[in-house]
């Protein structure tokens, strides 16, 4: 359940040479895009955007190529791996509008059919949703989130969840050597102004991490499966604070940092490239669209008005993405030569019902051999306001 938005400052918009040039066929793209370029009276209007999200996955379901089938890791037979990992916010399993009431076992046959080694659920709590938003949502959703649970269990998952208030669900399939939840925010967590009622929120957004083992690799595979805050302005006192993301993203850094120190320390010789990560994937509703995945100014332009609507008061650029880039981290959407099933585009037509897409992987290690982006799918479901995003990354 996560709001976007942008302030009317001209000066956030970003160079036209910045946009990215490939095109892509029309029908292929976001149809409340479309809309807003021709009705600007339909920017920001929920109704219109849930509705042209839900018509466009229909549409795609049939025009758009599905995920490629994946062999789960534990039974390739090497030497090299392809490991799948997906992300997808599943809204606490309250469909694309918030209000509908989602089968778990609908969830699940979309996990089953993706075949995932590491899987990454935002927005699937244990409990606490109750003092945030009422008692209904943990009779109902989180109730449907435990019998997901039950079910990924069953799929042979191993889970554990970030710290977070409305936390974030790794499910993996791979030997797990290493695991830690941290908070990103500090206590009690960030207060922000939502919607037209002008509702102040607390919430902590936090990561799991953790360290998987790969059969006949030398190293472990370093993961963060996390869910950025849906508002980049906090309110503290009677101020208004903005670069709650980019400080969340900067804790996260910081973790990493540490992590690798750790494993400095406890490495010698011959053994540090069995203590050192191959690579570090981080999985994550970023909640920030990047002005590079649209194909046009006129796109971008209703994406930025969206964001500067009063109701969501966003930033077109948290600085997330660049900081991301210079800590030496790539977009799995940004690798050359990785396949994918969104045509000619840099990036997915969309991941989010804004039309825009806001749900990234991030891998550090790249330029590294033997570790590759191999490709990079959404799949097309109506079961939730964000799509689930594949990255399959191989390994040799």
């Amino acid at each position: 359940m996560t709001c976007q938005a942008l302030p009317c400052n001209a000066a956030m918009q970003p160079a036209a040479d910045t946009l990215a040039r490939k095109k892509a066929p029309e029908h292929h793209g976001s149809s409340y895009l479309r809309l807003g370029r021709e009705q600007p009276s339909v920017v920001a209007d929920r109704d219109v955007m849930i509705r042209c999200y839900l018509e466009d996955i229909r549409r795609l379901q049939s025009d758009a190529e599905q995920p490629p089938s994946h062999e789960a890791v534990h039974q390739q037979a090497g030497p090299d791996l392809v490991v799948r990992l997906v992300t997808w916010n599943i809204n606490i399993l309250m469909g694309a509008d918030g209000a509908t009431e989602v089968d778990p076992w609908d969830v699940a046959s979309v996990v089953e059919s993706l075949n995932a080694d590491v899987l990454v659920l935002q927005e699937a709590p244990e409990v606490g949703l109750e003092r945030l938003w009422g008692s209904a949502y943990y009779e109902g959703p989180v109730k449907r989130v435990r019998v997901l649970e039950k079910l990924l269990e069953g799929m042979g998952y191993r889970l554990s969840r970030s710290p977070a208030t409305n936390g974030t669900l790794l499910a993996t399939r791979l030997a797990v050597t290493f695991s830690e939840g941290h908070e990103l925010d500090l206590n009690p967590g960030v207060y922000s102004v939502n919607g037209p009622n002008c509702s102040l929120w607390c919430e902590m957004r936090a990561a799991r991490f953790v360290e998987l083992a790969l059969p006949g690799m030398r190293g472990p595979l370093a993961l963060y499966a996390t869910h950025l805050h849906h508002k980049d302005i906090e309110r503290r006192c009677d101020t208004d604070v903005s670069g709650v993301r980019l400080r969340e993203a900067e804790v996260l850094i910081r973790h990493w940092r540490e992590r690798r120190e750790v494993a400095t320390s406890q490495a010698s010789g011959e053994d540090r490239s069995e203590k050192q990560p191959m690579a570090t994937v981080i999985l994550a509703d970023f909640n920030q669209p990047r002005s590079r995945d649209h194909d046009n100014e006129e796109d971008w332009h209703v994406v930025v008005t969206g964001l500067a609507h009063p109701y969501v008061a966003q930033p077109g650029d948290d600085g997330v993405a660049d900081f991301m880039e210079a800590q030496g981290f790539s977009c799995s959407y940004d690798i050359s030569g990785a396949k994918n099933n969104f045509g000619e585009r840099r990036a997915p037509p969309f991941t989010h019902w804004t039309g825009t897409t806001i749900d990234f992987a991030y891998v550090h290690g790249l330029s590294q051999a033997g570790v590759e982006v191999a490709g990079v799918y959404v799949k097309y479901t109506g079961l939730s306001d964000h799509l689930p995003v594949v990255t399959d990354l191989r390994v040799s």
